[in-house]
């Protein structure tokens, strides 16, 4: 926009350096509110200041961003509209379809594999797609959108507010836990996506003028995608290491990604801001307008019929049955076991460690109860009651949380979950997050035999997967 009153305002780099000192405090602040305080609060509580702290990264990196175009400013209504859209088209449009192309669970791939490659470029392409299209059919037809570098400024605030309604949907569902690693993930992320977006919207302010190409708006789409790829690829090989904060492996390297596009883009402006700025656009033909858009639709939809035909076969369940008698279904990453202590295993091996397993074990009814009379429900009863007293002498900690009658397929099961710290855990290092792990165990009888289905999880992926398991599955063959 123009605007012939131009207020002198703080210098760029002076603003960039204010901004970033004052994220760094804010994850100062996360660091000392998670080891001090938040222990002592309930999870309601801890989740809503949580959210509080975590949506202050984006707003600061907003006035980095707007404080690029300092000689014909946009209007901050607009700006921050611009970032409230971004927030609602990742709640309104971008999760429902990733939510229809990878199902839950599916997205949660914990290991480097080809798998965990196809999903992140396929969702980069989704999220560009999306974030770009928000911004052509919303502020790009306005009067104020008229200089190239405007593009800029409300690609950046789109992205910033996609990025925020990430970060509060991790926050809410990890209930406020690790509020350190996440916040020190959410300046990272919230930078990228600012940056990477401000980019191709950049080159969508571009081609509103008379310089017109059919390719550059798909051009656009496939470097923002590349781009945010990267970073995502950076930023999940931090949550491979079990989601504890590794800044040479992954924040710093994506920090570097989303600093090049950054300074791509002050390059830009300073060279705008020394041109004296641009003059007005001229009206773009109907029909050029349409015709650019159309590549970029096609990429989305194309990336979007990959996503939906890939998600079943690549990330298809592994099944195998035991004894003739339990189906289980099972992640295709995970890896097999055999061994005389289970029927069977399998469990996802990060770092040599197991982060998720499900298995199986068969044990005679007579070494748990008493055999003489009862009906098959009175023996699982009591069946469940003589597994909790043996479990808990397995494990150094151990605490049911609840037991209940299922139903399954027509087979009558009792399911207990518990919490747990495995003996070989040292008792010297108290109750560390790391050592914590959950599990449930499906009990059913078979004529004198206890078939027991256990599935556990560690600390870091119970709560990234929203404090459940994983998705394994089960069936019984009732004849």
């Amino acid at each position: 926009m123009h605007n012939g009153n131009q207020k002198a305002k703080p210098g760029l780099w002076l603003s960039t350096f204010v901004s970033i000192i004052g994220l760094l405090l804010i994850v100062l602040i996360a660091y000392i509110f998670e080891n001090t305080v938040s222990p002592n609060l309930n999870k309601s509580l801890l989740t809503v200041i949580s959210v509080f702290i975590a949506i202050i990264p984006p707003i600061l990196w907003l006035t980095v961003f707007y404080r690029q175009d300092r000689l014909n400013p946009e209007p901050k209504s607009l700006v921050f509209k611009t970032l409230i859209l971004g927030a609602l088209v990742q709640k309104a449009a971008y999760a429902p379809i990733i939510a229809l192309i990878f199902p839950q669970g599916s997205r949660n791939i914990t290991v480097l594999s080809g798998k965990l490659i196809v999903i992140i470029v396929l969702t980069a392409v989704i999220q560009e797609a999306v974030k770009l299209l928000s911004v052509r059919y919303s502020v790009y037809p306005s009067r104020e959108f008229d200089e190239d570098i405007d593009g800029i400024i409300y690609g950046s605030a789109l992205g910033l507010g996609f990025a925020a309604m990430t970060s509060i949907d991790n926050i809410i569902t990890t209930g406020g836990a690790m509020l350190t690693n996440v916040t020190s993930m959410v300046v990272i992320e919230s930078f990228a996506h600012a940056s990477i977006t401000g980019l191709s919207c950049y080159i969508l302010g571009v081609s509103k003028q008379k310089r017109f190409n059919i390719l550059r708006l798909p051009f656009a789409l496939i470097i923002a995608s590349a781009l945010n790829a990267i970073t995502q690829f950076l930023l999940n090989s931090v949550v491979r290491q079990g989601f504890r904060v590794n800044y040479l492996i992954g924040l710093i390297p994506a920090a570097l990604v989303a600093i090049i596009v950054f300074g791509t883009l002050v390059i830009i402006s300073l060279r705008h801001e020394k041109a004296g700025g641009d003059e007005a656009y001229e009206p773009l033909e109907r029909r050029k307008a349409i015709a650019g858009i159309l590549p970029v639709w096609a990429i989305f939809v194309l990336a979007a019929a990959i996503g939906l035909f890939v998600s079943n076969p690549a990330l298809a369940n592994q099944i195998y049955t035991v004894d003739d008698t339990i189906v289980i279904q099972y992640p295709s990453n995970w890896v097999q076991f055999k061994n005389d202590a289970e029927l069977f295993k399998a469990a996802e091996i990060v770092n040599g460690g197991e982060q998720e397993f499900v298995c199986v074990k068969k044990l005679p009814l007579s070494g748990l109860i008493n055999m003489e009379g009862g009906s098959e429900e009175e023996k699982l009863q009591n069946a469940a009651a003589a597994w909790s007293i043996r479990s808990g002498m397995s494990y150094r900690f151990y605490q049911p949380e609840d037991g209940y009658y299922l139903d399954t397929k027509g087979k009558e099961t009792y399911v207990i979950n518990y919490v747990y710290i495995p003996k070989s855990q040292s008792a010297l290092s108290g109750a560390r997050k790391t050592d914590i792990g959950y599990g449930r165990d499906i009990l059913a009888v078979y004529g004198s035999d206890l078939y027991i289905i256990t599935i556990s999880s560690c600390y870091e992926n119970f709560i990234l997967n929203g404090n459940t398991l994983s998705s394994v599955n089960y069936s019984f063959n009732v004849n």
